[in-house]
């Protein structure tokens, strides 16, 4: 097989075998990679695991498909816990800025939100809906961030 065939077949091997692997650009500042999430009011997001790379910088698009208000927050498990707290004691939180939190907003039913966030240390982050319940309910998801 001449020289320049077996380049081309090992260049399209490396593609097909780049792409099974998942191998998509990781984010950066300048051009983000995409993550959607659907916020289900079956308690659910979908997907509940998400795996990026640190420092890689995420635009999270998270749409509400169904008839209830959902919450999106992106932070440590402490973040969670204090809005899960604010929750329960009736407290608007939706708007609530901590250290570590990094994200917060309301989806509305049929409405689409986004943030867009770096990842700086590896490690987890959770996603979380602080409606009334739904926390409890299992309504949290996990980011692994890997070195």
């Amino acid at each position: 097989m001449p020289m320049y065939l077996r380049i081309t077949a090992m260049l399209a091997f490396a593609t097909v075998l780049f792409a099974a692997c998942g191998g998509e650009e990781p984010g950066t500042q300048a051009n983000p990679r995409t993550i959607e999430i659907e916020a289900l009011d079956e308690f659910a997001f979908d997907p509940d695991e998400v795996t990026v790379q640190s420092g890689e910088t995420i635009r999270f698009v998270v749409t509400n498909p169904g008839e209830v208000v959902h919450e999106f927050v992106l932070g440590p498990e402490h973040v969670q816990m204090a809005h899960e707290e604010a929750s329960e004691m009736g407290e608007e939180h939706g708007e609530m800025q901590m250290e570590d939190q990094l994200a917060a907003f309301d989806i509305e039913p049929g409405q689409t939100e986004e943030a867009t966030v770096t990842f700086d240390n590896a490690g987890e982050m959770l996603y979380g809906c602080h409606e009334a319940g739904h926390y409890d309910a299992g309504m949290v998801g996990t980011v692994t961030v890997e070195t």
